[in-house]
């Protein structure tokens, strides 16, 4: 828990406190001052956000289980842009991040561990009653369908000069209700952040999704270069034991199943 890493910095800092007043530790210096690891997000759900001003969310989980097992007290700051969030990392001014694919650019300046325990994936969701009707194995079969998109999405080149017919809206946000009216036959969501939606809706037994996805590409959680946090050229190895470790007992697993359910 985020408050197990609080109780241990303050243990910290009583220590470092008498071990300097007995002059046994100097004053100052990189390593005389104990602080928190700082870690950044931009708030998407079911992955990571803040409600009543808690952090929550699948990679909170995650990262408290591993900063948990490492003994290491954080702080999780939201800011809801991507680019600020990248900004401010090449200067140094936090130390991890949550949640970025990889490039050659951004590796400049991040380190990327080499556990990652998410993919982003955007499938086509149907409804629940055409989930046997519609097939997805190429885009040529879903021609004849009518496809819901929206506009200045990213989805991908070849879907979007496949000549499918398209209804395109300038809202993410209304396409499960239009799919789930009858407006359109299919839509490419973002499949994780679409059952929550659905979860939280109760609409899971609505709305169904088609397995092979349209895109996927896995995501990192990240450890800034120019950070000034004592040991962090050591952390991502670290990092990625404990990673490993919940990925196979079951922990990640189990955590994912919350936000999302079964699917």
């Amino acid at each position: 828990m985020i408050v197990f890493g609080k109780t241990i910095r303050n243990l910290k800092i009583g220590i470092a406190v008498l071990l300097a007043f007995a002059g046994l530790m100097p004053s100052s210096g990189p390593q005389a001052q104990v602080r928190d690891l700082l870690v950044i997000a931009n708030p998407q759900a079911p992955h990571k956000f803040e409600e009543n001003g808690v952090p929550k969310g699948i990679d909170i989980e995650v990262i408290d289980k591993v900063f948990e097992r490492l003994n290491i007290s954080y702080k999780v700051d939201f800011i809801e842009t991507d680019s600020r969030i990248l900004r401010e990392a090449r200067n140094g001014s936090m130390d991890m991040l949550l949640l970025f694919s990889k490039n050659p650019e951004r590796e400049e300046y991040l380190v990327y561990p080499k556990e990652s325990y998410v993919n982003i994936s955007w499938n086509f969701f149907v409804r629940a009653e055409d989930k046997d009707r519609i097939k997805y194995e190429s885009l040529a079969d879903l021609e004849g369908l009518l496809i819901g998109i929206t506009r200045d999405i990213s989805y991908t080149e070849e879907f979007l000069n496949s000549g499918l017919r398209f209804d395109v809206d300038v809202q993410n946000h209304l396409q499960i209700g239009k799919l789930v009216a009858g407006r359109f036959d299919a839509v490419p969501l973002n499949t994780m952040s679409t059952l929550y939606e659905l979860k939280q809706n109760d609409q899971l037994d609505e709305v169904s999704y088609l397995a092979k996805p349209l895109k996927s590409k896995p995501y990192y959680n990240v450890f800034v270069k120019a950070s000034t946090y004592p040991g962090i050229e050591s952390l991502p190895a670290r990092y990625d034991a404990v990673i490993k470790e919940l990925k196979a007992d079951g922990t990640i697993d189990g955590i994912v199943r919350k936000y999302i359910g079964d699917d």
